[in-house]
């Protein structure tokens, strides 16, 4: 039996983050990820810069894999064009991905290929690791999240693929927000360095095989592939000794569905608590302080966001009112940004 004082199972962006800031803090860990290389995750790569008065840049501490940054979003409606000026960094998640393992590695240790199976009384099989800590960061079908007895993440699913012929604006990121292009969701393009990100995103999942061919019909694209997202709004996300981040505590901006600076947000928090926890040798693991940090930090922004999008997309049936409606967000959003950020 190998013991440990902290386990994170899954490597994507909520996992390696909790592993950096864990290593930051003088915190061992092993992190054990179900694939033998990064980024397998579908994603549109786009990354919201500035997120409840956290700055990706502070958290990441790197510029590897940031692509360029694009200040202006573009929804397209059946009513017309919307402009909305908030900070989008366009990235490649994999490169980010492999910079974040980089950073983490200096304190813990990273395990790639290790699908952990089931975890009983405490103990990850079939690796029979015992940790006083586990870190549930492995997606909407959390083997922890089980674990500690939370039904699962409610889910939608999204495509995305890369194309280099998109016949947009490069020097802004595209939304459509159409019925006739996606029932139930939306459509992006979004321009990296020397490519296009492009996909949709959709709530219903009985809808997704006929929409998204339709989509690909119209995009020449290549390297699709689909992922579950979560579109839930955040619960529960500790007990016994285990807590949960990102996609597995439905971390995420549902409307527009980012995961990434609320995965980074509440990893970083939880590497605080532990980081307290592991001064007194674990004698005493209260992990609820996490869970007050969370959602005094960002609950009501996420739980704001999921309400938005289950109006927007599963009880507004009119095109018209949801263009008026997104228009006064559109105004409000870019009147934030610009003050915040002094534009």
């Amino acid at each position: 039996m190998e013991k440990c004082d902290v386990a994170i199972i899954g490597g994507g962006i909520a996992g390696l983050s909790a592993g950096k800031f864990l290593a930051e803090r003088g915190v061992s860990f092993i992190l054990l990820e179900e694939h033998r290389e990064f980024f397998k995750k579908a994603c549109g790569e786009g990354i919201i810069r500035n997120t409840v008065g956290y700055e990706f840049h502070d958290l990441y501490g790197s510029k590897r894999g940031i692509e360029r940054e694009i200040w202006e979003t573009i929804i397209h409606t059946k009513y017309g064009e919307l402009s909305i000026e908030m900070p989008v960094l366009m990235t490649s998640k994999r490169e980010a991905e492999a910079e974040l393992a980089r950073q983490a590695a200096t304190q813990g240790e990273i395990r790639m290929g290790e699908r952990v199976e089931k975890i009983v009384d405490g103990v990850l099989l079939p690796q029979e690791i015992k940790p006083k800590i586990i870190i549930g960061a492995d997606g909407c079908f959390s083997l922890v999240r089980r674990y500690m007895g939370e039904r699962p993440v409610r889910c939608g699913i999204a495509a995305e693929g890369y194309a280099t012929e998109v016949d947009m604006d490069p020097d802004r990121c595209h939304v459509v927000l159409k019925n006739e292009v996606v029932r139930y969701g939306y459509a992006w393009y979004f321009p990296k360095r020397e490519v296009w990100n492009i996909g949709i995103g959709c709530s219903k999942k009985c809808t997704f095989r006929e929409t998204f061919s339709r989509f690909r019909e119209k995009n020449k694209g290549e390297g699709w592939r689909g992922a579950p997202v979560p579109i839930d709004k955040p619960g529960r996300s500790y007990r016994k000794n285990a807590i949960l981040v990102g996609d597995a505590a439905a971390h995420v901006v549902a409307n527009v569905g980012e995961g990434i600076m609320p995965s980074m947000i509440g990893a970083y928090i939880a590497a605080e608590v532990i980081e307290r926890l592991a001064r007194k040798d674990f004698r005493e693991v209260d992990l609820s302080p996490y869970e007050r940090g969370w959602k005094n930090t960002f609950g009501k922004y996420l739980r704001r966001t999921y309400y938005t999008s289950r109006i927007f997309y599963d009880v507004i049936k009119s095109e018209y009112v949801r263009h008026k409606l997104l228009a006064k967000m559109c105004r409000d959003t870019t009147e934030y940004y610009r003050k915040i950020l002094k534009r």
